[in-house]
């Protein structure tokens, strides 16, 4: 015999409103990644050119916005672990959170030939077409740095000569 449910009394539903309420106040909580995966996760984006392995989109490791949540940094198995893939780095590549949640468990090889790669690849090269992230052109400038830094110190002394007539200048004038 089938037994009928009774609607929620007047304290259950009050109850149920309460929690949600409080869970929608609570500040979200990202899932954090373990040392060694976090350690892989930045290694893997160095080697990439902070750029997604599959569809190529420039990624971010804590993007500010909702409209970046596709573009969060995310550690990706080649091979799934359902289909017995290792926990390696060796298995493991930086791909965007679009792109890793549409591959799900399927294999690298297929997941290459699916329709949704050759849509997100041409979304892709709209956005390099835009303004470049601005851990992009830090990390350009940084590159720029190092030879004029290198020049300047192979000069005779390490401070240049406009630097060094500065300095004493600045000397005499404190005594």
């Amino acid at each position: 015999m089938a037994r009928i449910a009774k609607p929620p009394g007047k304290g259950r539903l009050q109850q149920k409103l309460k929690t949600q309420i409080t869970h929608a106040m609570e500040p979200s909580r990202e899932r954090t990644l373990n040392p060694d995966h976090r350690a892989w996760l930045v290694r893997h984006m160095e080697r990439q050119n902070d750029r997604c392995a599959y569809c190529g989109i420039p990624m971010m490791l804590n993007p500010r916005h909702k409209r970046d949540a596709d573009r969060r940094a995310t550690l990706e198995h080649v091979t799934p672990l359902a289909r017995n893939g290792r926990d390696s780095e060796e298995n493991t590549v930086a791909a965007c959170a679009a792109c890793n949640s549409a591959k799900a468990i399927t294999t690298a090889a297929v997941f290459r030939m699916s329709e949704f790669l050759k849509a997100r690849k041409a979304f892709a090269a709209k956005v390099r077409e835009r303004k470049p992230l601005v851990v992009e052109t830090v990390r350009k400038r940084e590159r720029t740095k190092e030879p004029a830094e290198s020049a300047a110190t192979s000069r005779a002394g390490t401070a240049t000569p406009t630097v060094a007539a500065a300095t004493t200048a600045a000397r005499s004038i404190r005594s």
